[in-house]
């Protein structure tokens, strides 16, 4: 939120999200977090472009040489 707008709660968007919420995509969510894997469970290989140059970036590559750590999402 902007300054112009610091106060005024319709000002971020909980209309729209009342109906998003009325429309059921929270539990959609909410089932799509509990089907995610866990930690310290493997997680399914898979390529992503490279931030800056695009280049294709395997999961399998990053985690054969250092332990590593992801993190998808966020529930703010």
């Amino acid at each position: 939120m902007g300054e112009a707008d610091r106060g005024h709660a319709a000002s971020y968007n909980y209309s729209r999200f009342d109906d998003y919420v009325a429309a059921g995509g929270d539990l959609a969510d909410e089932a799509a977090f509990r089907a995610s894997p866990r930690a310290g469970q493997r997680a399914e290989d898979f390529t992503l472009p490279r931030l800056g140059d695009g280049a294709q970036v395997r999961l399998s590559e990053l985690w054969r040489s250092t332990p590593l750590v992801m993190e998808f999402g966020s529930f703010t």
